[in-house]
């Protein structure tokens, strides 16, 4: 990933230290249904909101020269299987 460090200013010098989970929460996610046509085509069909969860996680980058840290926030959702 590419990465420059604020504090100095050298490209590719930060360097993932950790992840970690902050916050889960549980929201409606947007899946559509597809369906394949006879000439191999995928053709959708319909959208609808099946539960879900929307993770927040915090990623720590440190720079390998001057040692200075950056944080970052992730989002991501996750449809429930059942």
């Amino acid at each position: 990933m590419f990465r420059k460090c604020t504090e100095c200013n050298k490209f590719f010098a930060m360097k993932k230290q950790g992840k970690s989970l902050v916050a889960k929460e549980r929201v409606n996610v947007l899946e559509t249904l597809t369906q394949p046509h006879l000439k191999g085509e995928i053709q959708p069909m319909v959208e609808s909101f099946v539960p879900g969860e929307r993770k927040t996680y915090e990623i720590t980058y440190v720079c390998r020269f001057c040692g200075a840290r950056q944080t970052k926030l992730l989002y991501k959702k996750i449809r429930n299987y059942f």
